[in-house]
């Protein structure tokens, strides 16, 4: 939310986390899992993103970059930087309570009666401009509730909705020492496929100079030995003339 709610910068927020969080086949999985089964594992075994430990805003950053191939989220400075100093601590408490709690729960694995939640097949994100139950300018849907919102769509998967809504229309607080990207936390692993792969390295190899050296010498004696044998052919030649005129 770089600018007024909903704005472009919104909109690329949400996209970045709808993908990270989406039931789409991530191609470069061996396992052939979703972006979000992907992410369910890594978090159930690696790394628990949403704890206390983990700043909110670094932990955001990490997510888009995972889908981005390192491309930072959004695109426009100015916006990036309101973003990630709101999340780096200025959310109303029980807003920042409410994120943390319910993508733990989407998190984690599912159990039908206690987190119905884990087992959703996707999860989209979204913005509004809406005037929120405690008066104050922020509120995650519902009423800072610590259990997601599930529906079923047409297609008949289930899905939770993670939605901020935000009272005033203006622009967020801007703070230029906000670092960018956040500072890395103690403990951090790359979440898969975070790391743009580097290209492969050339399996050509040039030619020492040893044997390169040996190259020309044997050239050069190749070229030595043609040069004799074709003397000898001459002498012999000339040999064989004076001969015949005797």
């Amino acid at each position: 939310m770089g600018s007024f709610i909903n704005s472009q910068s919104d909109n690329e927020i949400c996209e970045a986390l709808n993908k990270r969080f989406s039931d789409d086949v991530n191609p470069k999985d061996p396992q052939g899992r979703t972006y979000l089964d992907e992410l369910r594992d890594f978090v159930q075994h690696t790394e628990h993103l949403f704890d206390g430990n983990h700043y909110l805003h670094r932990v955001f950053h990490r997510l888009a970059v995972s889908v981005t191939g390192g491309t930072s989220v959004p695109k426009d400075p100015a916006s990036r930087n309101r973003w990630l100093f709101l999340l780096h601590g200025n959310l109303p408490q029980a807003v920042e309570k409410a994120i943390r709690d319910q993508l733990t729960a989407i998190l984690s694995p599912f159990d039908q009666v206690n987190n119905p939640a884990g087992g959703v097949a996707y999860v989209t994100f979204a913005t509004v401009h809406v005037k929120t139950s405690t008066g104050l300018q922020f509120e995650l849907f519902d009423k800072n509730s610590s259990k997601p919102s599930i529906s079923v769509d047409a297609n008949n998967k289930s899905y939770c909705t993670v939605i901020l809504e935000c009272n005033t229309d203006q622009p967020l607080a801007y703070n230029p020492q906000e670092k960018d990207p956040p500072q890395k936390q103690g403990g951090e692993t790359d979440i898969p496929y975070s790391v743009p792969k580097a290209p492969k390295k050339s399996t050509a190899t040039k030619p020492s100079a040893k044997k390169s050296a040996k190259k020309k010498k044997s050239v050069k004696k190749s070229s030595t030995k043609k040069k004799k044998a074709a003397s000898k052919k001459t002498r012999a030649k000339r040999a064989r003339k004076r001969k015949s005129r005797r």
